[in-house]
């Protein structure tokens, strides 16, 4: 086994590209953000990538964005012993790591090696869906019009970010990393609000490209609004503004936890393709 930490994304991408890109909508977050990465490194500096190869080539990837968790991805069946090399690898290198999220069978067996090899406590934060869009099933969208969020939003945007995150139990979030996503957002014209009477009624976000797709994420309604179909409405015109601006497919991620939300999509017209697992360490 060859433990390799990149210096550059661009090495990480020349070992790892086509591997991710055979199965682009399930591999979408490591991929989305590492060819985010090879656009803009200074987007993260800190930024860390990791690859494991033996005789067959490649073995497990890693990804990592602090203060987020490592991202794993093995283009093979699940097996312990790349994952051993990687932590090894990860522990020589003195890279202190959060956490560590992945399809379910990978992630729950890095978690599982960490804790044996570290005597660090794991904890199971979340299990997540991976849904793919190809078609809107456009009778779910309601009354009230889709649009882009602007300056003038961003009061409703930082408290919507900021409460989707309790919401999602990442604890108390920090203000002033809310007001700068939010400020970010609306700059790159990445976030979409349904609107109804002139009320902010939903929001979405669009971001995460990859060659063919783009991922819908930060869903929200305000708890006084909620259980009338606006998240509902926002999600399918957003998802449809996006197949209509030339994507193949829009990818979510959805917490096992809420079977409304994984209905709302399924109705939507997302399908499963898979499953993540998160975990902190």
């Amino acid at each position: 086994m060859q433990f390799v930490q990149h210096r550059r994304i661009e090495t990480f991408m020349e070992e790892t590209l086509l591997h991710l890109e055979k199965d682009e909508a399930i591999n979408n977050l490591m991929l989305g953000i590492a060819l985010r990465l090879q656009q803009d490194a200074s987007l993260c500096p800190d930024a860390v990538c990791f690859t494991i190869r033996d005789e067959d080539g490649l073995a497990l990837a890693a990804l990592m964005t602090p203060p987020e968790k490592l991202i794993v991805y093995s283009p093979r069946e699940v097996s312990a012993e790349p994952l051993r090399c990687l932590i090894q690898g990860v522990l020589d290198n003195n890279v202190s790591i959060s956490g560590v999220i992945g399809p379910a069978k990978l992630a729950r067996l890095f978690a599982d090696l960490w804790a044996h090899q570290t005597g660090s406590p794991v904890k199971l934060e979340m299990h997540m869906r991976v849904y793919e869009l190809r078609e809107v099933n456009r009778e779910v969208i309601g009354e009230g019009r889709l649009r882009t969020a602007e300056e003038k939003d961003l009061e409703f945007v930082i408290e919507a970010v900021a409460q989707f995150q309790r919401d999602a139990g990442f604890g108390e979030p920090d203000p002033e990393t809310c007001a700068a996503m939010a400020k970010r957002m609306i700059a790159n014209q990445a976030l979409y609000l349904w609107e109804l009477h002139d009320e902010i009624a939903s929001m979405a976000a669009a971001g995460r490209k990859t060659r063919s797709g783009i991922a819908v994420n930060l869903v929200y309604t305000p708890k006084e609004l909620r259980r009338r179909g606006y998240a509902t409405s926002c999600v399918a015109a957003l998802s449809q503004h996006l197949l209509d601006s030339g994507y193949k497919f829009c990818t979510l991620f959805a917490d096992l936890a809420n079977p409304i939300s994984n209905s709302i999509y399924q109705k939507i017209g997302y399908r499963p393709i898979g499953d993540y697992d998160s975990y902190l360490f």
